[in-house]
């Protein structure tokens, strides 16, 4: 990596073919998540390795995250962006990371409703954080994300069954702060 931040094209290229099965797998989710047609993924591809090289020009192996998620998170925000500036917010999901992403005018409640929602979302967030240790809420994003034990172990570089413990804890708090 560090030579890719130094301008030399010779270590993007390694970049470029060590993720491409992380590029087609994050377009291919965004794809089916969002149901757009065949025609979008060369443009979704493209924006997907913008967002490689961007996440390997600004990488920063101090944080303590492997380049892998770093690159996945940047990928999918990217692309996320991408949906939302071409669609202008026509599209429709119901997923959790995308409930701004809502257009009010499709939307069968009142503004006032949408702001309640969000506040309420926002209330539980916090709860679900405040909960959590930092290993529970990065297994319990990536879990929310799709992401299997093994990758979560991957990405996180634990082991298995660390990732199983910390997610059975995690149920067993997000329970407990469900009844209140």
């Amino acid at each position: 990596m560090h030579g890719t931040k130094d301008g030399k094209m010779l270590s993007f290229d390694a970049v470029w073919e060590s993720y491409q099965p992380l590029l087609h797998h994050v377009v291919f989710d965004v794809k089916q998540k969002f149901s757009l047609p065949d025609s979008d993924r060369d443009d979704l591809m493209q924006e997907a390795a913008i967002a490689l090289y961007n996440s390997a020009c600004s990488f920063d192996d101090s944080k303590g995250v492997s380049f892998g998620l770093y690159a996945k998170i940047c990928i999918k925000n990217r692309l996320i962006s991408f949906i939302r500036r071409e669609y202008n917010g026509n599209l429709r999901t119901d997923s959790l990371d995308q409930v701004d992403s809502v257009s009010p005018v499709s939307s069968d409640f009142s503004p006032e409703e949408l702001v309640i929602n969000k506040e309420a979302l926002s209330e539980w967030n916090e709860k679900i954080n405040a909960s959590l240790t930092d290993f529970e809420r990065s297994v319990f994003w990536l879990y929310l994300g799709g992401m299997s034990y093994t990758d979560i172990a991957e990405a996180l570089h634990k082991q298995k069954k660390s990732v199983d413990n910390a997610i059975v804890r995690m149920k067993t708090k997000l329970r407990k702060v469900l009844k209140t």
